[in-house]
């Protein structure tokens, strides 16, 4: 089965069984998450890119958010240097329960593409465009190609 073809319904029915046996047996020596990947746009810097995020469900959730950082280093003004994301959707203050993983994952591509103004580290974003694109790319190239 290919990386990002959709999966069976049988085999959905088996990762939901064995999701609920863990729920069940939960022990304090384990936790369960989640690896979701983005990738890269054609025609940005990030482009070729594959960026491996690390998604933690609480116990709590959907009434407490997922603790989500990116696992594949990317220099983006909205993820700080220990890869943890910025971004208004991912605030405790401002967690909305009805937040789907997909509408999370769409906002994380977006934020690529359109760094938040008011979020992380802007600086170079703003005043020098060229060198932060060409960190970007050369972030890219070093962490997500082989």
């Amino acid at each position: 089965m290919a990386y990002n073809e959709p999966r069976a319904p049988k085999a959905l029915w088996w990762i939901c069984q064995y999701l609920c046996d863990l729920e069940r047996n939960l022990l304090q020596i384990y936790s369960i998450g989640v690896e979701a990947t983005i990738s890269g746009l054609l025609d940005t810097t990030y482009k070729g890119g594959i960026f491996t995020l690390c998604i933690h469900f609480p116990p709590e959730f959907p009434l407490k958010l997922p603790k989500v950082h990116f696992r594949t280093p990317i220099f983006h003004p909205n993820v700080s240097h220990r890869d943890n994301i910025f971004h208004p959707m991912l605030m405790p203050e401002t967690w909305c329960i009805t937040t789907s993983v997909a509408q999370m994952m769409m906002t994380l591509a977006t934020m690529l593409i359109h760094p938040l103004v008011d979020e992380g580290d802007m600086v170079m974003y703003w005043e020098d465009r060229v060198r932060f694109e060409e960190h970007t790319r050369s972030w890219t190239q070093i962490y997500t190609m082989d």
